[in-house]
C-alpha cells in the first residue's frame, strides 16, 4: 500500500540533493564545498562517522545558501522530493539562527519560501509550513533575534512554528523556557531538539521547563520510564529520527533505536528524516525500515502517521483536508 505521509523533522539545508549544492557552490565561489560534502563521484553525500563530522557538513552546506533564491529551488526540491514519496505535508525547520549569525536578514529568505509553498502546492500537492529555529550555543539573546523575525514572518509568511537546535550540551532547555513561552503567546507552536545527545534529563527539561508540544529525537527519553510516562501523559510528541541516529553515532545502528520503547509506554510518537540526503535516508525509508527492524506493522505505522498529523501545527481544515487522505490509505 502506498502510504500518505507526514514529514514534522525535517531541516531544510541538510535537505539540498548534491546536484544543487554543486551549482550553489560554483555561484557563490566556494568550489571546496563539494570535496568536503560530497563523495568523489558527487552523486551523493559521504557518510558522516559521527556528530562532528555531520556539522562539519552542516556547516559547508549552510554557507553556499545565501540568498532568497538558493533557498526558494533548495524548497522546491524538497517539495518534489516528498511527493515522490507520497508525503502530503511537511513543517520545515529553517536555521534562522545560522542566518543571522552569517549576517543575512531572515525576512527576504522566508518570502521566498513562502513563495516556494505556494508554487509546492500548485505543482506538487505537497504543503509546506516552516519553523524558525535558534541555534542553543550561541545562547538565550542570539534565540530572541530568531523568535523576533519568526513572530514578524507569521502566518502571513507560512510560519507555524519556533524552535531550538543546536548543542543540547552547551545549555540546558529552561535557558529558553521564557521563549518558548513568548512563541506561544504569538501563536507559534513549539518543539525542541532534545535528548540527541542529552540524557532523559535534557528531554524532562524541555517539557516540564519549556512546555513544548514536540520533541526532536527524544532518544534519551527511553532511559528513564518516568520520562516517558511525562510525555505520554503531557501528549508530547516525539519526533523519532533513527537514520539520522545511526548516521551520526548517536547509536550503532538502526537496531539500537528505542522505538518500540516509545511505543509500549503510549508515548505520541512518528518517524523524520532530519537531514535526509546528507543521512541518505527517506521518510518512506524511514518506515520501511522500522518495519523490517522493528517490526513495524501496517496498523502501527498508520497510527504513527495520524500522529504526526494531530502533532502537526497546521491549521484545522488543513488537518482535515490531509485526514481524509489518511482514511482513505485505511479504507484501501
Amino acid at each position: 500500500m502506498t502510504r500518505t505521509l507526514i514529514e514534522l523533522h525535517v531541516h531544510l539545508e541538510g535537505a539540498v540533493p548534491p546536484k544543487l549544492l554543486t551549482e550553489l557552490a560554483e555561484r557563490h565561489g566556494r568550489p571546496e564545498v563539494p570535496g568536503i560534502c560530497l563523495t568523489d563521484d558527487g552523486g551523493a553525500f559521504r557518510t558522516c562517522d559521527d556528530f562532528p563530522a555531520f556539522l562539519e557538513q552542516f556547516k559547508a552546506v549552510s554557507s553556499v545558501l545565501v540568498t532568497p533564491a538558493d533557498h526558494h529551488a533548495l524548497a522546491l526540491a524538497l517539495a518534489e522530493s516528498l511527493a515522490a514519496q507520497n508525503a502530503a505535508y511537511a513543517e520545515v525547520t529553517v536555521a534562522y539562527g545560522v542566518l543571522q549569525m552569517r549576517g543575512r536578514d531572515p525576512l527576504p529568505i522566508q518570502r521566498a519560501l513562502a513563495e516556494a509553498a505556494h508554487e509546492a502546492r500548485e505543482r506538487f500537492g505537497v504543503h509546506l509550513l516552516w519553523q524558525p529555529d535558534a541555534t542553543r550555543q550561541w545562547g538565550p539573546d542570539a534565540a530572541w533575534r530568531v523568535l523576533e523575525a519568526a513572530v514578524a514572518a507569521g502566518p502571513a509568511l507560512g510560519v507555524v512554528a519556533f524552535g531550538l537546535g543546536g548543542d543540547e550540551l552547551a545549555l540546558p532547555a529552561s535557558d529558553f523556557a521564557d521563549h518558548f513561552r513568548d512563541a506561544r503567546r504569538e501563536g507559534l507552536g513549539t518543539t525542541c531538539h532534545a535528548g540527541e545527545t542529552g540524557g532523559p534529563q535534557a528531554v524532562r527539561d524541555a517539557v516540564l521547563s519549556c512546555g513544548v508540544s514536540r520533541v526532536g529525537h527524544a532518544l534519551g527519553a527511553a532511559a528513564d520510564p518516568e520520562v516517558l510516562a511525562l510525555m505520554a501523559d503531557r501528549n508530547v510528541h516525539a519526533e523519532l529520527c533513527p537514520g539520522s541516529n545511526a548516521a551520526t553515532g548517536v547509536i550503532a545502528d538502526r537496531a539500537d533505536h528505542p522505538l518500540r520503547a516509545f511505543l509500549e509506554a503510549g508515548v505520541p510518537c512518528s518517524l523524520h528524516t532530519d537531514d535526509p540526503t546528507l543521512f541518505r535516508t527517506t521518510l518512506t525509508g524511514e518506515y520501511e525500515a522500522a518495519a523490517n527492524g522493528h517490526g513495524l506493522t501496517d496498523a502501527e505505522a498508520g497510527a504513527m502517521v495520524r500522529a504526526a498529523l494531530d502533532a502537526s501545527f497546521a491549521s484545522a481544515a488543513l488537518k482535515k483536508e490531509i485526514g481524509a487522505r489518511l482514511e482513505a490509505d485505511a479504507g484501501s
